[in-house]
């Protein structure tokens, strides 16, 4: 998380103004759940996070910062979790399935904040923005040691980052549960999978390995993530 998109602790200090950021944003959490940042005055915002209307553009330049500070604050979260789970995988098409995996995951914990992944920002879809590096790391590694097919992977990206949303978007409004996201995260990833030019069997492996580590009865049910 870097530059503008960052999060960053309250300047000055003061106990009105340490408070300010966070009810802002926690308001913003709830808001953005519900409706897209178009649809929301700031006055909205201020009063339901309490504060007076100055402080909003104390804290951010304007809805649009507001709305991407917050998406990008939840995406890290989320990828800090993909992080830790890939720490000890080095099947670059393991570690992209266990990535969106968590997605999806994620989507079935806290569809609130997952809502907010896929509408609060749309630069995030981007292949180039800094939250998909390891997407792009992920993608590039299997492409040198031939575990992928194709050179482009900026179009790759594309498509996983699309599927990716829709698989989110498909858990939170269709309300899917456990079982139901599992199954729809191994039959959409083995089209995409198969594209990137696995065999059938090691899809069906690697599908299979990921699906029983995070969606099957013996997996952990997993906290929301963040505030």
């Amino acid at each position: 998380m870097t530059g503008a998109d960052a999060i960053s602790p309250t300047p000055g200090g003061g106990r009105g103004r340490g408070r300010i950021r966070p009810a802002l944003v926690s308001a913003g959490l709830r808001l953005l759940a519900e409706r897209p940042i178009d649809s929301l005055s700031v006055d909205e915002i201020v009063e339901a996070a309490g504060v007076a209307k100055g402080s909003f553009f104390y804290h951010f330049a304007d809805k649009q910062a507001f709305a991407r500070q917050i998406a990008t604050a939840v995406r890290t979260e989320v990828e800090a979790t993909i992080t830790a789970a890939n720490r000890d995988i080095d099947d670059p098409a393991r570690r992209v399935a266990q990535g969106i995996g968590q997605f999806v995951r994620f989507a079935l914990a806290a569809p609130d904040k997952a809502t907010i992944v896929v509408t609060a920002d749309l630069r995030g879809a981007d292949p180039d923005h800094a939250l998909n590096a390891g997407l792009r790391a992920d993608l590039d590694l299997g492409m040198r040691t031939g575990r992928f097919d194709g050179a482009d992977v900026s179009a790759a990206m594309l498509n996983l980052i699309g599927i990716t949303h829709l698989l989110i978007r498909k858990v939170v409004f269709d309300r899917l549960d456990r079982a139901e996201a599992g199954a729809l995260f191994r039959s959409v990833l083995s089209f995409a999978f198969r594209g990137l030019g696995l065999s059938a069997a090691d899809t069906r492996i690697v599908l299979d390995e990921v699906a029983q580590d995070l969606f099957s009865d013996d997996a952990p049910r997993d906290p929301a993530i963040g505030p």
